[in-house]
């Protein structure tokens, strides 16, 4: 037992330093040669990670059946692996750029729609997936002046996840660790009933104790947090959406609001709710299939 511990923090500790030192070489990087870097890194990943290469390939295979040949699906995951790439370089920019740059690489549609939500007082339910660069989405937001936060999943590397949250206190953009699933849930409530702004949810992997809906003709299980907040609290249930434009910038879809099913039996309206935002989310991987980061996990259970 002494010897996994030891084994399990060393492992800790080399994930740290790499994602560390990989982090200052970026940062030292001019910002023009990010698509080059990403695009070799990414090319590098598909040649080095059978692993990763082989389950995007299989889901992508489970998604769409014969759509996409052989060479197509190589295409989609090349382009997949440079983007996660190309989307951890634009978050090491922003972590030392001002407000007004960081807002200046995004145009936003829908955003009156937001807006108008916001002024009802009630609340907003962000409904989101691990589309685009997500978390540069939340970034801008926050950045734009909006009360937002977003519930997230921590790095199970314990150092790793330790650096990830220093990084985002310093740059003050909020957000709701998952490691505590109650303690989460209490802060998320307490923060929503107080400021009743934008609370964010990503649905789109597994969950375990999740709803059965189906997606891409498939049924998985999809977590019901946004619909259960968005019942509890009254909220409005807003799509926030994003991917990345030809010339770089990030475009930041605002759709909605979405119709909420309300009726005497809420674990139902959880199930339904819960289905048609699994849809929406289903709609725009069709369109951006390479910006996805889903695909590389085991969504199809």
């Amino acid at each position: 037992m002494k010897t996994k511990k030891i084994k399990k923090e060393v492992a800790h500790i080399l994930i740290y330093v790499n994602f560390v030192a990989f982090f200052y070489v970026i940062r030292a990087l001019p910002a023009f040669t990010y698509r080059p870097v990403s695009r070799f890194m990414g090319c590098l990943a598909f040649f080095l990670s059978g692993s990763n290469r082989k389950k995007i390939s299989k889901n992508l295979k489970i998604a769409y059946g014969d759509t996409f040949n052989s060479e197509e699906r190589k295409r989609i995951t090349k382009d997949l692996l440079s983007n996660i790439v190309l989307s951890f370089c634009e978050v090491v920019w922003a972590a030392g750029r001002d407000a007004e740059q960081i807002v200046s690489r995004a145009v936003i549609e829908g955003e009156e729609k937001l807006k108008s939500a916001l002024a009802t007082g009630q609340g907003v339910v962000g409904v989101c997936s691990h589309m685009g660069n997500f978390p540069l989405q939340h970034v801008i937001l926050v950045k734009k002046g909006y009360p937002a936060n977003v519930i997230v999943k921590n790095p199970t590397a314990m150092y790793l996840s330790r650096f990830c949250e220093r990084l985002a206190c310093r740059n003050n953009v909020p957000f709701i660790s998952k490691r505590e699933v109650k303690t989460a849930v209490k802060d998320a409530q307490e923060w929503l009933s107080s400021t009743r702004g934008i609370l964010s949810f990503f649905l789109d992997q597994h969950s375990g104790r999740g709803a059965k809906v189906e997606f891409y003709g498939v049924d998985v299980l999809a977590p019901t947090g946004a619909a259960l907040f968005a019942r509890k609290y009254n909220c409005i249930a807003l799509g926030i959406f994003t991917h990345r434009l030809r010339d770089g910038r990030h475009r930041i879809i605002i759709e909605g609001p979405y119709p909420l099913n309300r009726t005497d039996d809420p674990e139902e309206d959880a199930r339904i709710n819960t289905s048609y935002f699994m849809k929406r989310v289903e709609h725009y991987v069709r369109l951006y299939p390479e910006e996805w980061f889903t695909w590389l996990h085991r969504r199809f259970r």
